[in-house]
């Protein structure tokens, strides 16, 4: 794999593509370590909204059998509001030096390597990837299989498995750096997000929003006693590439921008909430739960599992409020961020995590507390972009 390095980080990216356009076929040829790229096409892939991805049909000037016929091209979202928040958020450089320095460690589902770059002045990244031919990207509003669901989570439990084992992850201060979220942050945007989807969301999912918002302070910190691990992040049909009768491996797991290290149980609470329609959830959720424990090893004790995936169960419903209110708006964003919200509180509801919250104050929610002057979006992103920077300074 070939890193760019230059002044502005460990893995800088001087020289390298901004988008399609600046891609050439003697850069390409130099990221994947031949001389005889001729030519080449685009075509825009995915449905990411922080970053974009494109493929790259590749023809080459004499046969190169063991060369790739196509690789996706990874780089930042054209959007600027998505942009400052991927850079706001170490987003970029995340997904950087995770496939920089722990995907050679991991192996398992996730795609090779050729470049991995990010220039932290401009705020841009690229990254060029083996491109998954064959695979279908799952589709988060219409949900899984069960098929897809089991291996999914098998996949999941075998990438987690050596980084359970890891001697230095925890050490690791860019997978280490606090969490920017708090229960204000989450307060400060329910009143835009309730006024956006009032009439979509059930009054029994509004609560659980609420009681999150009011006792996320007090749940963190509970959850730093979990068992730790790496976290995906963002663990969903979205970001997950399925060839179950394919000859390599039957899921691809892409966009590592939220990496971390953190409660082990983290990905599978999310997965099984967002990726799976209620009424299978409540079908299956046992034997994925049991999936996911065989396929660590040993490294954690199965009930283990089933407590994490029971605390860890209020992430997707903090992020299905977060997220929306800080990237593009879009009429599929809208429709996904209504449709695993619902999915999510009512994991909430039938696990009976909110149990786990301190008990209700009687106080007018945080987000009405909070609503006038506090802070709002647009200065959410500010304060983060700050908080990064001042992480960043020497």
């Amino acid at each position: 794999m070939e890193v760019a390095t230059d002044t502005s980080g460990p893995h800088g990216a001087a020289g390298a593509p901004r988008d399609p356009a600046d891609l050439t076929a003697p850069w390409l040829a130099t990221a994947l370590g031949t001389d005889t790229v001729a030519d080449f096409s685009t075509e825009r892939i995915g449905t990411g909204q922080l970053s974009e991805s494109h493929r790259v049909a590749l023809r080459y000037a004499a046969p190169e059998p063991a060369a790739p016929a196509s690789v996706v091209l990874k780089v930042a979202a054209a959007d600027e509001r998505s942009r400052q928040t991927g850079v706001a958020l170490g987003l970029y450089e995340r997904e950087v030096r995770f496939y920089a320095e722990l995907a050679p460690l991991l192996g398992g589902p996730v795609p090779a390597c050729y470049h991995a770059s990010f220039d932290r002045p401009s705020g841009t990244f690229c990254l060029l990837l083996g491109d998954a031919v064959g695979a279908e990207q799952g589709d988060e509003i219409a949900g899984c299989s069960d098929a897809e669901a089991h291996a999914a989570v098998q996949a999941l439990g075998a990438l987690y498995a050596p980084a359970l084992a890891h001697p230095t992850l925890a050490q690791e201060d860019w997978l280490n750096r606090p969490s920017p979220i708090n229960a204000a942050i989450v307060g400060s945007l329910l009143p835009g997000f309730f006024e956006r989807y009032e009439q979509r969301i059930a009054p029994e999912h509004r609560i659980v929003c609420e009681r999150l918002a009011e006792g996320l302070d007090e749940l963190m910190a509970a959850a730093e006693q979990l068992p730790r691990g790496l976290v995906h992040g963002d663990y969903r049909l979205d970001n997950l590439l399925f060839d179950l009768a394919g000859p390599t491996r039957p899921v691809t797991v892409v966009d590592w921008q939220t990496v971390t290290c953190g409660p082990a149980m983290t990905d599978l609470a999310y997965f099984l909430g967002c990726a799976l329609r209620i009424e299978d959830r409540r079908r299956i959720a046992d034997e994925l739960i049991r999936d996911y424990h065989a396929a660590l090893g040993g490294a954690l004790e199965y009930e283990q599992c089933l407590e994490g995936v029971r605390r860890q169960s209020f992430f997707g419903v903090m992020m299905a409020i977060i997220s929306p209110m800080l990237v593009e708006r879009t009429e599929r964003g809208d429709e996904m961020f209504m449709t695993v919200l619902a999915r999510h509180a009512q994991q909430v509801l039938d696990s009976d995590a909110l149990a786990l919250l301190p008990p209700h104050s009687g106080a007018a929610p945080v987000h009405a507390r909070l609503r006038s002057p506090g802070p709002r979006a647009r200065s959410l992103r500010r304060e983060l972009a700050a908080e990064n920077a001042a992480r960043d300074a020497p």
